[in-house]
């Protein structure tokens, strides 16, 4: 029996495994291949053979396969022109990453000889929840379903980084930290930053911040970075930015250099940063040469922004609990995620909390720069060890719009952010019935519901589809509304009669079927 963690990327997975005592990554291929396995599944269209991860990732631009990537990021889109734009034209990305992680863990049985998976974690970005992005952990959940795992775990993954952050610190320093710990985890799609209190093997998660959704990139994070780049410089050098083809290819290209010239490119950003002058070449791809001042604006044009509005958010909720940022024994700031490691990245984060010096203790992290990326599956295979106990809380408030006491429409807090999840693992429910007069009036009156969303309150209109979610829907009836959220933070609207009878629908799948009507947001 073995527990494994399962860091799900956008661009990269890893999956890790306790062997002898000791957390370890999975590496695809054997002990001389890398345990970063590309979030890459080709399919061979003569004969639907299966390639994932770096094999897969040589058959892109062949004809003769399907090659799909970015899945993760698209679990929950409906846009059927927004998929076939992105290749998904024959499969859809669920079924794509369902056969993605079938095959990872088919090679993992084949290549360890493990066979039983007594408990599996399986990472998700923080900011989906936070952002409203139910239908991504709900997609991913029946995925793991389908697969055989009806008691798999999703944990966030700036959680499972804090979980791998207590492991090392402990085994590094011989006792337990116990204080806060601020995750910047900014991989491929997502930026999530996260708070957690920790102590003797317990992590209670605060606050959130982050950014998932863009309306025009992918996501927020490396890929979006990389595409605006190849924009920029096929823009610079007056060419169309409409051909995917050489599209994908300048980015391949770019994504590689980027890696292997690390060290030359920290060199020359911090130079840049200090002084603008110092503009030099990087390197070229395909005859293309990109330079300092490309990266730089294309960063502070894109995710900069969005990166100093996140920790401006964050930095409300560390002066709500009063941590006192300058003490670096009981305030630590967590570096994950691939793209984290980019100078650009590290260098606004550690401006932003005044870091001078690369020995700020703050920013130790107790591990090496290689497990930078591969803290999330470690944690994760520790979280699947049950090393840790985790005490979540409900990281967002949800209520419905109803009259109150005094008969006024007003707004009825049902889930309160910051309270323990285990308190609403049973539905907690609106203490009035509900009841229309008329079968017109069933078919017209309205149920809101909200959710607050970062500053926002999302309102959600079901007018035109209650009786998709009430059951027995006739005149003579009365409901009651009330909401859960389970372990795995997966919300459900719970609608009951007066006869007992229960209707249960997850979030995901309500916002889905709510897709084409009109909803509200207003600032809380």
């Amino acid at each position: 029996m073995s527990a494994i963690g399962l860091d799900f990327g956008t661009t990269t997975s890893i999956l890790s495994y306790q062997v002898d005592g000791k957390i370890q990554p999975f590496a695809l291929g054997g002990a001389s291949a890398s345990p970063y396995i590309p979030s890459v599944l080709s399919i061979e269209k003569l004969d639907n053979t299966i390639d994932i991860g770096q094999a897969a990732r040589l058959n892109q631009g062949d004809d003769d396969y399907w090659v799909y990537s970015h899945f993760k990021m698209l679990l929950a889109e409906t846009d059927s022109a927004l998929l076939a734009a992105r290749g998904y034209e024959h499969h859809s990305p669920a079924d794509i990453a369902r056969q993605y992680i079938e095959y990872l863990l088919a090679r993992f049985y084949q290549e360890t000889g493990i066979h039983d998976i007594e408990n599996l974690v399986v990472t998700v970005p923080e900011i989906w929840v936070r952002e409203g992005q139910h239908a991504a952990r709900e997609t991913l959940k029946n995925i793991l379903l389908q697969l055989g795992f009806p008691q798999a775990r999703l944990v966030s993954e700036p959680v499972a980084a804090s979980v791998y952050f207590a492991h090392q610190f402990k085994l590094k320093q011989g006792y337990a930290y116990q204080g806060h710990v601020l995750v910047c985890d900014y991989g491929g799609g997502t930026l999530d930053l996260s708070l957690s209190l920790l102590g003797e093997n317990t992590i209670k998660v605060l606050e959130g911040t982050g950014c998932g959704h863009a309306e025009k990139h992918l996501g927020i994070a490396g890929v979006a970075f990389d595409e605006a780049v190849i924009e920029h410089l096929l823009q610079k050098n007056g060419e169309s930015i409409e051909n995917p083809r050489r599209r994908y290819k300048l980015q391949k290209a770019f994504e590689e250099q980027k890696i292997a010239q690390t060290d030359k490119l920290n060199r020359l950003l911090e130079q840049y940063r200090r002084n603008p002058v110092t503009n030099k070449k990087l390197f070229e791809i395909e005859e293309i040469t990109i330079e300092t001042q490309d990266l730089v604006n294309v960063f502070d044009r894109l995710l900069l922004p969005e990166l100093q509005k996140s920790l401006s958010a964050m930095d409300i909720f560390l002066k709500k609990y009063a941590i006192d940022t300058e003490n670096a024994e009981q305030f630590h700031i967590l570096m994950v995620g691939g793209f984290s490691n980019f100078y650009l990245v590290r260098r606004a984060v550690r401006d932003f909390f005044h870091s001078k010096t690369d020995a700020d203790v703050r920013f130790t992290a107790y591990f090496d720069l290689t497990d930078t990326a591969l803290a999330i599956a470690k944690g994760a295979a520790l979280l699947a060890t049950n090393a840790f106990q985790l005490d979540l809380l409900c990281p967002i408030n949800v209520g419905i719009r109803a009259k109150n006491q005094f008969l006024v429409d007003t707004d009825i807090l049902l889930l309160n952010k910051g309270t323990p999840l285990s308190q609403y693992q049973q539905p907690t429910f609106f203490q009035h019935w509900l009841a229309v007069m008329s079968e017109q009036a069933l078919n017209n009156l309205s149920l809101q519901l909200f959710l607050d969303i970062g500053e926002k309150r999302r309102y959600i209109n079901l007018q035109g589809k209650l009786r998709d979610f009430i059951p027995n829907p006739h005149p003579q009836n009365q409901w009651r509304v009330g909401f859960a959220v389970d372990e795995n933070t997966l919300f459900t609207l719970h609608i009951i009669d007066k006869s007992g009878v229960e209707k249960i629908t997850p979030l995901g799948n309500l916002a889905e079927k709510m897709g084409g009507l009109h909803i509200v947001e207003t600032t809380t």
